[in-house]
């Protein structure tokens, strides 16, 4: 589990990772129904998923903050 700052907690503390479907928004019918058709053909097996990060203390959702990379250079 990894380990990362609660703000509810205000420390460092052990999260656990959940897998939760993206939200499919579709601003037209056309493009709803290419979407299904593409879903047909690939399979219907694939969806979209996201990380979101659950502290274990206190179960309050985080954001993961970018991780810094000490001594790299920018091409």
């Amino acid at each position: 589990m990894p380990q990362m700052y609660c703000d509810c907690c205000h420390k460092k503390t052990a999260h656990k990772i959940v897998m939760k479907r993206c939200d499919q928004t579709h601003d037209s019918l056309l493009k709803a129904f290419f979407c299904f058709v593409s879903t047909v053909v690939q399979g219907d097996h694939y969806v979209k998923m996201e990380k979101q990060y659950y502290c274990r203390a206190c179960n309050h959702q985080s954001e993961p903050q970018p991780a810094i990379l000490p001594n790299v250079k920018a091409a």
